[in-house]
């Protein structure tokens, strides 16, 4: 079974997926109904299908065509994303997503 993408959603989705972490991070820290794990990790998988979506809608209106294998687009974005957390940016997104807690402080003087 051959599996190809075209190159520039592939790509889009790659360089987009390097920076979803810290998106990820952001909403973790501000959306008050995200507390426990399993609701950080599903919002991590949303965000990837989102974002999957979104290069999917923007090569779509750039050339008009479709991509067939758009279900492997999908899945690569959500391995894309979980990837680039754990092995590039786990400790600023972390840092983001305490920063961006409410009532959560970064300085270690104060004691929240």
């Amino acid at each position: 079974m051959d599996i190809t993408l075209p190159t520039i959603p592939a790509g889009m989705l790659v360089l987009l997926g390097l920076l979803a972490p810290y998106v990820v991070g952001i909403l973790n820290g501000a959306l008050p109904f995200v507390q426990k794990p399993w609701q950080r990790k599903t919002l991590a998988i949303i965000f990837a299908v989102v974002l999957a979506g979104v290069v999917l809608a923007f090569y779509y209106a750039y050339t008009g065509d479709v991509i067939p294998q758009w279900p492997v687009l999908v899945l690569l974005a959500i391995v894309v994303v979980q990837a680039s957390y754990a092995l590039i940016a786990k400790s600023t997104a972390s840092a983001l997503e305490q920063r961006f807690t409410p009532g959560a402080s970064l300085r270690r003087d104060r004691k929240d």
